[in-house]
């Protein structure tokens, strides 16, 4: 069987410039992180699932010692991480600044270089710019070099330290070029929340955060993975912060997290919050409260019996947050402790920002005149005479149906396609205007 191919006559119309539109919108969504999401745990201590480790750092062996092992970060879902539905809401680890006075008082000052002012003495790090830590410390190099990650992707350079607020300059003591432990964040949590919530900003001034800042105050037994009792909770948000935000060719806008209602003597600037990037830093020795004592069981590569052995690298910890617990404790540790200890176990509301979705569009006006696009380009138009086939009297005026509009380049190459809602009616009466956006 022969087929006939139809070749259609286009009518082409063109546009003008003074008939296209480009403009961009912002579409704004709240998004919510729940508590319980976040812990990991209900409120009978069973695992939910929603708290994703990658145990990838693994300690090497140390004569006969079982190796610790820990993840760099964790991640939390919003509900168990083995479902197919389960979507990634943030990731969360902690970091040190290397020239912070934790790092500096834990360093092994028994070996290294010597330090050529004071001899005798050694300065903690090896001929390759190693840093030498002892055996009751626990993955401090990766902590370290965690914090230079993130100096680095956020400041440009992984030298740099973070301070709230953001590039302050620090005062000086006694005129000297000492500089301020209050400014500097030494001690750092980082949140990366997900591109899938975040999608391409977060909104200005729509952030808040809520935890406990005590650990639960147990005199006997372990507080270090069972649920604050505090009464103290801490609100952080970035209120103010339009008044105060800082641009950078880097890492885009900065603002300063604040603790709402600070007690006497507390720094009301706890931490960071970019907007472009979708991550918060906290200071972790201004958010908790860094003298309460930690207790319960830690992985470890020293410790000593009946608490240690070499078939269980964990070790009997007690002693304060900062500095003993984050030295001392792995990341998996620390990271623990914070989401189980420091979040409710319930379905209220944790972490809460909005975000922003840029929707760049062209809008082409496509006019079309009275005279124009009146008959159809269907062979079925016509009868076989020749005359019109909808129309009953041959004096009548022709109509046709638009429900298909082309957009094409100046080379009649086929672009874009747009459809109708319904069809439109069009004769010579009509002078007709149709609207196309174009969504990128």
């Amino acid at each position: 069987m022969a087929r006939e191919i139809i070749n259609l006559t286009k009518s082409f119309y063109p546009i003008s410039d003074a008939d296209t539109m480009r403009k961009t919108t912002t579409v704004k969504q709240l998004v919510d992180i729940l508590s319980i999401d976040i812990a990991g745990r209900n409120e009978d201590g069973a695992s939910l699932n929603t708290r994703r480790k990658y145990e990838v750092f693994v300690t090497g062996g140390i004569d006969d010692l079982s190796p610790v092992t820990s993840s760099l970060f964790q991640t939390v879902f919003d509900q168990d991480y083995e479902t197919q539905t389960s979507n990634e809401l943030l990731d969360i680890t902690i970091g040190c600044y290397h020239g912070g006075d934790l790092v500096q008082s834990t360093l092994d000052k028994t070996q290294g270089l010597e330090d050529e002012e004071n001899s005798g003495q050694f300065t903690g790090i090896d001929a390759s710019g190693k840093y030498l830590f002892a055996n009751d410390t626990l993955m401090m190099r990766e902590k370290i070099n965690i914090y230079k990650q993130y100096a680095k992707y956020l400041l440009g350079n992984s030298e740099e330290y973070f301070t709230s607020p953001f590039n302050e300059d620090f005062t000086h003591v006694d005129n000297s070029d000492q500089l301020t432990y209050r400014e500097r964040i030494d001690e750092a949590i980082f949140i990366n929340l997900k591109r899938l919530f975040v999608r391409d900003a977060l909104d200005k001034e729509q952030f808040a955060l809520t935890f406990f800042k005590d650990a639960h105050n147990t005199v006997s037994g372990s507080n270090i993975n069972i649920v604050s009792n505090s009464t103290n909770i801490n609100a952080v948000t970035d209120n103010g912060a339009k008044n105060n935000l800082r641009i950078t060719t880097i890492c885009g806008a900065v603002g300063t997290l604040k603790k709402d209602n600070p007690s006497a003597g507390e720094d009301e600037n706890v931490g960071l919050i970019f907007y472009d990037k979708g991550i918060v830093v906290l200071d972790a020795k201004k958010i908790f409260d860094p003298d309460q004592s930690i207790s319960g069981s830690i992985s470890a590569v020293t410790g000593t019996e009946p608490a240690f052995s070499p078939t269980a690298s964990t070790l009997d910890f007690d002693g304060s947050l900062i500095p003993n617990f984050w030295v001392s404790g792995s990341i998996d540790n620390i990271i623990d402790h914070i989401c189980e200890s420091r979040f409710t176990r319930d379905f209220s509301t944790a972490l809460g920002f909005i975000n922003e979705t840029y929707i760049n569009s062209s809008i082409y006006i496509c006019r079309v005149g009275p005279s124009q696009a009146n008959y159809s380009r269907n062979p079925t138009y016509k009868k076989e005479d020749g005359s019109i086939r909808v129309i009953s009297n041959p004096g009548d005026d022709p109509f046709s149906y638009i429900t298909t509009v082309g957009l094409y380049d100046g080379s009649n190459s086929l672009l874009a396609i747009a459809k109708t809602s319904r069809p439109i009616e069009k004769n010579p009466e009509v002078d007709l205007s149709i609207s196309i956006r174009i969504d990128y």
